[in-house]
Parts: C-alpha cells; structure tokens; sequence
C-alpha cells in the first residue's frame, strides 16, 4: 500500500512537472513569435509610409489607413491560435512614429497565459542623412503586338536620378514612346520595391510617392 502511494505522488510530479516545462516552453515560444511578428509589420508599415505618402494624420477615413495596414500586415505574420488585443499607443504620420503595445492570451494546460510586447519605431529623419540619389526607371514593351497577343520584351525608355526624400513629380513621366499600335495606355505599375500597393499611376497620382530607394515603374495596356 505505502509503494503504491509512493508510485502515485511519482506521478503527479511528473506530470505537474511536464506540465509546467511545457507552459514555459510554449510560453517562451509565443513571445518569440510575438516580438519578431510584432517588429517585421511595423517596420514594413514604416516602409509603405516611406515611399508612399498619401497617409493624412488629420482626415478621416485616411487617418486610419497606416493604423489598418499595420494590423492586417500584423495578423498574417501571425501564426499562433490566441486572442490578441492591440493598442496603438503612439502615432504620427507625419514624423514618422508608430508606438504598439499588443497583448496575447492563449489557451495552456491549466488555465489560460498572457503575454504582452510593446514597441516603437520612428523614420530616420531625413534631413540629418548624408544627401543621396536614387534611381527611377520607367519600362515599356518592346515590340508593337496587335491581335490580342502578350506584349513581352521590356525594355527602359527613361531614368532618372531623384534626391531621397523628393516627391515623384508628373514632370519626370515619359512624354513620347508610350503608344502603342492596336493597346491603350493604362498608366504605370510599381514593380519595384514590392509594397503591395496595386493600381495604377500617372500625371493625377504619381505625386503620391516620395523616394527612398531605387524605384521601377512598368507600363500597363489593354
């Protein structure tokens, strides 16, 4: 009787300690995946920020926008089943900041955990940066393919050096060598740097850019 009693406290301890080897394990792997998670969507929040500026701290509904890009850009790096809670502390467009506290709770052996992350990221400033130029090129199909056919071949009709930090001008958008025989102009895709952006952009938009590495603009027909 007193062995089986022995055997069974055993057990209990094994298991009470497995159990909490295993909290602490889980724990430490969420905060893991909360903190690399948490910086990756705000420094590529900062990124869109930088090269597209047509975020407006002070109007509605685009007050919201570099707010609503972080959390979808947050929760699809996300992988872990939880409940998060996400309180923007800080934030303004205009300098740059973004202050984020997020809290998880997760389901665990016993109980429920939380864990919580905070924070801040704020843009280089510009004007304390040593002065550089960045590339902008403009592509456009090679050959003339009337009859519905895949226009293919690019090649670059334009380049130009614009100082970082500068807002693409409509003046810089090629003027001649856009048409094509048998397409319509469209406008110009950003191919390059990869932001997600979509659309299309010409004399009326292209100011919605501000320069801060090399950019490539591709032309859209139909």
């Amino acid at each position: 009787m007193r062995n089986a009693v022995i055997v069974f406290f055993m057990i209990i301890i094994l298991i009470f300690s497995g159990a909490t080897i295993q909290t602490a394990e889980n724990r430490t792997m969420r905060k893991n995946e909360l903190e690399s998670s948490l910086g990756a969507a705000m420094k590529q929040s900062m990124k869109i920020l930088k090269i597209h500026s047509t975020y407006d701290p002070g109007t509605s509904p685009e007050a919201d926008e570099l707010a609503a890009d972080f959390i979808q850009g947050f929760l699809m790096k996300i992988t872990s089943n939880s409940d998060f809670t996400i309180e923007i502390l800080g934030m303004d467009v205009e300098k740059g900041l973004l202050d984020v506290r997020v809290t998880e709770k997760y389901k665990q052996i016993i109980g429920y955990g939380k864990i919580s992350c905070r924070k801040t990221v704020i843009l280089e400033n510009v004007e304390t940066r040593e002065e550089k130029f960045y590339l902008v090129s403009f592509w456009i199909p090679k050959e003339e393919k009337p009859g519905g056919e895949v226009l293919s071949d690019e090649y670059i009709i334009k380049k130009v050096n614009v100082r970082s930090g500068d807002i693409l001008d409509a003046t810089l958008l090629p003027k001649n060598s856009i048409l094509r025989e048998g397409y319509t102009f469209c406008g110009w895709k950003l191919v390059k740097p990869v932001s997600g952006l979509g659309g299309l952009y010409g004399e009326e938009n292209i100011s919605s850019f501000r320069v801060e590495e090399d950019m490539e603009f591709q032309a859209v027909y139909q």
